[in-house]
């Protein structure tokens, strides 16, 4: 017992009696940031980059906080995490001297979270699978999920999402224990999916748009995919003169990755506020008419179109989606949410929200807040709450204009469909709780 409350054993314990402790609370701790004012009654002085952080939040851990000083009995319940030897590395894109792995759980290869004997020394509770029958159900609340998925179909298998699972097929016995042990997967297994809620997926061919101006979220976009085994295809503005549907299905536009179109402004950050840049000649071509008939064609005829935060713009406009941002041209003494953590709540029946909690905490950064006009046919896979602040950690200005509006969409056209992200899912590698939510959306 800690305080008031029970803990089951496997609990880890950070005391704060230690020369770490001020680093302990400034990665897990709620971040508010205070309403500092350039002059009395005058514009917000506001954060030049992110306001909230917190690790908790981002990766949907659960932290409570320890009011008293830990007890006699408490201490002597505890155990300190051990150390062990420097892990085998094979080499890898990513591979560096310093940044190694001990075992292989929901996290990403070469992040460093082992580089200290202690933490080193924690492993994931061990793959386990129950129940029988020739399906192995995953849940993807689990982001290795998507790693089996994966290693899955390069052996052969097939795959379908059934009530909100993916069910792997045609994998044997002996290959399904040797995912399930590997990635530390909770799993079970069933003996089919007849009559149930069955969609199915296939090997994505998933193309990611890499403007040549350069896009830091294009670059964190890639190496979360890549981590997870995605194959992906790598498109530049040039590969859309000829047709999508030879090369991809899935067309992913991260944040800042803007798309060159005839006759818009300049595109790409080239510096400090985000201002254009510019591409050499033999790089700078941009998008006609032609091209953008094209691309609709090929969402039309049942491709799927993922936009990340302020890349929905690009889908709204070009598209011209029954779609409107409601916090476009605000100034920021009206509306001001930068780089701070929101809750939403999640259609968790959509399977691109598949595996999300109920109310789920998201990371935004300067993104859209959708709301649907006339002539809307889609969904809205998650939405803010109606009233209130979802503020959970950070810095928000106008709280009003969230209430009640869509934090994402899956807009139908004919039989393909644009899914716009009114957040960031893969924001510098951290947030792990809406990793998921970049993944199914590359699967749907």
């Amino acid at each position: 017992m800690i305080g008031a409350e029970t803990f089951p054993a496997g609990t880890w314990v950070i005391p704060t009696d230690q020369e770490f402790a001020a680093m302990a609370r400034e990665v897990l701790d709620i971040q508010r940031y205070p309403d500092l004012r350039q002059y009395p009654g005058g514009p917000p002085e506001r954060p030049y980059d992110a306001a909230g952080w917190s690790l908790p939040l981002q990766m949907g851990v659960r932290v409570v906080a320890a009011t008293t000083p830990l007890s006699e009995q408490a201490r002597g319940a505890m155990k300190l995490i051990g150390s062990m030897p420097a892990p085998v590395v094979k080499p890898g894109p990513y591979d560096s001297s310093i940044s190694k792995d001990a075992a292989a759980f929901d996290s990403l290869p070469g992040a460093g979270f082992d580089t200290d004997p202690a933490a080193a020394a924690i492993v994931p509770p061990a793959g386990r699978i129950t129940g029988s029958g020739p399906l192995l159900m995953l849940d993807p609340a689990q982001n290795n999920t998507f790693r089996a998925l994966n290693r899955a179909w390069a052996q052969g298998a097939t795959v379908q999402l059934v009530n909100g699972q993916y069910a792997i097929a045609g994998l044997p016995d002996a290959a399904q224990n040797d995912l399930v042990s590997a990635l530390a997967l909770q799993a079970t297994r069933a003996p089919g999916a007849a009559g149930q809620n069955v969609r199915a997926v296939r090997k994505p061919r998933i193309g990611l748009y890499q403007p040549w101006t350069g896009s830091m979220d294009e670059g964190w976009s890639r190496w979360v995919l890549e981590q997870y085994g995605f194959p992906l295809v790598t498109l530049h503005p040039e590969d859309f003169k000829s047709p999508l549907s030879e090369k991809v299905d899935v067309v992913i536009v991260a944040d800042d990755a803007r798309v060159p179109v005839e006759g818009a402004q300049a595109n790409g950050r080239g510096g400090r506020g985000g201002r254009g840049a510019t591409a050499r000649p033999e790089y700078a071509y941009q998008l006609t008419p032609a091209d953008l008939q094209a691309f609709e064609l090929f969402i039309r005829s049942g491709g799927t179109l993922v936009c990340l935060s302020s890349a929905s713009t690009f889908a709204i406009q070009q598209f011209k989606l029954p779609v409107r941002n409601v916090v476009a041209g605000l100034r920021p003494e009206e509306f001001f949410l930068r780089g701070s953590i929101v809750e939403v709540t999640p259609d968790r029946a959509h399977p691109v929200m598949a595996g999300m909690p109920e109310k789920a905490a998201v990371f935004v950064d300067g993104s859209p807040v959708f709301e649907t006009l006339d002539g809307f046919k889609g969904s809205v896979i998650a939405k803010y709450q109606d009233t209130g602040s979802p503020l959970l950690s950070g810095y928000l200005i106008g709280e009003k204009y969230l209430q009640g509006k869509a934090a994402a969409l899956d807009v139908q056209l004919d039989a393909g469909h644009v899914i716009l992200i009114g957040f960031r899912p893969e924001w510098r590698g951290q947030p792990f709780g809406t990793f998921k939510v970049l993944f199914n959306a590359a699967l749907f």
